[in-house]
């Protein structure tokens, strides 16, 4: 049943957002342009009507569309609602304030989806990462079975058409310091979903593959390699991960034995709080150190089908190819997830023309458009619980690229 009352509110709210914010959002005298957030004026609905809380880093409720549908009209008063809740004055500032104080002064983590950790460390507190790092949810020996027949027969596929495949696996920054983890979380099981994958690979099968685990923990010796603010590695842990795939794709490909890692120019640099503290909005008060690690003389470049644009692909998180172009190195194609973006600009001077694509599994339907010489599948620990998915199921997969 409809409340008469709530419908002609909502209606109202609605209808002042549409007279006020069509005219003001798109002309001159919005002094901002297109909000990036609320305004923070004193209205129910702000004029300037924001799409991504900055704050929550979430798209924001639209205002609804009334249709000619009984399931419209039913459905108008609660999403009107959502559009009064999640524009309402001063509300990003509110919500910054209350993350502010529970942190700051409490000590206690606002989102599920961060961890506080020791001496300013902030984690990923998604749900199959802490199950990951806590070894409360191993993979079952059946589980282990399905990636090692999937892996080895990605393997077998490429090695049938002439080409090289490397897999990489790659620790959680809640397992290389775990020493930062709050102590309310520590590991309770033994067995690690990474862990258990790697010593089934290495007791039963002969897949050549790169563990990253003890690169990275003789590397954190050295220096910092993780974000502390973001749940990535930062460009020396990327350099060291780069530098092991480097030397083991000598191993798989030959002709990759005289290549040797670009040399590069490390910086220091303070910057405001990268992903974790943006998570919720406190990247002026949780500062980064920043450790970069740049190509000293870096010769790839977009590909040129790629570059105008660029920055739409990656926010879309659609494939995006670098390479070398007109000269004799290979061709290669990398399958990965977020921690390999930090690898582009290492990887890339390596190659041809390398096609990144944000994927955990291997597409054969890429691979025969792409014709590469060599195929990168990197993966995270955390992201291993999932079955990966065989070739035929891939094939039989409708996506656009």
């Amino acid at each position: 049943a409809i409340n008469i009352w709530e419908f002609f509110f909502a209606l109202a709210i609605l209808a002042r957002g549409n007279l006020v914010a069509a005219d003001f959002m798109t002309s001159s005298a919005c002094p901002r342009g297109p909000c990036a957030r609320p305004c923070g004026a004193m209205a129910l609905v702000p004029p300037c009507v924001s799409i991504v809380s900055a704050t929550e880093q979430r798209r924001l409720a639209p205002r609804p569309k009334l249709e000619a549908s009984v399931s419209s009209w039913q459905s108008f008063p609660r999403r009107a609602e959502a559009v009064h809740d999640d524009h309402l004055g001063f509300r990003e500032d509110l919500i910054r304030n209350y993350v502010r104080l529970s942190i700051l002064f409490f000590g206690e983590s606002p989102s599920e989806k961060l961890i506080l950790g020791q001496k300013g460390w902030l984690f990923f507190g998604d749900r199959d990462a802490i199950a990951h790092y806590r070894g409360v949810d191993p993979l079952s020996p059946r589980e282990l079975l399905r990636w090692e027949r999937v892996l080895e027969e990605r393997r077998d596929w490429l090695a049938e058409r002439g080409i090289a495949y490397l897999l990489v696996l790659v620790p959680d920054k809640h397992q290389v310091y775990a020493e930062f983890m709050p102590e309310r979380l520590s590991p309770v099981g033994v067995s690690r979903p990474l862990d258990q994958l790697v010593r089934h690979l290495n007791e039963n099968s002969d897949l050549l593959f790169l563990d990253l685990r003890p690169t990275l923990e003789s590397a954190k010796l050295k220096a910092r390699i993780y974000h502390r603010t973001d749940t990535h590695w930062n460009d020396l842990g990327a350099y060291t991960a780069y530098s092991a795939i480097i030397e083991k794709l000598a191993e798989v490909v030959p002709e990759f034995s005289d290549q040797i890692p670009i040399e590069v120019d490390l910086g220091v640099s303070e910057a405001p709080g990268l992903g974790l503290a943006q998570l919720v909005g406190l990247s002026e008060s949780l500062r980064e150190e920043v450790l970069s690690a740049q190509p000293r003389n870096p010769e790839a470049k977009i590909a040129r089908e790629h570059r105008r644009d660029y920055q739409k692909r990656v926010r879309r998180l659609k494939p995006i190819a670098h390479g070398i172009p007109n000269s004799d190195l290979p061709r290669a194609i990398m399958f990965r997830d977020s921690f390999g973006n930090a690898l582009i600009p290492y990887l890339s001077e390596h190659f041809q023309r390398i096609l990144y694509v944000w994927d955990r599994d291997v597409d054969p339907r890429i691979i025969q458009i792409e014709k590469p010489q060599i195929v990168i599948q990197q993966i995270v620990g955390r992201l291993l619980e999932r079955h990966p998915r065989t070739l035929d199921e891939m094939k039989g997969e409708k996506r656009i690229r």
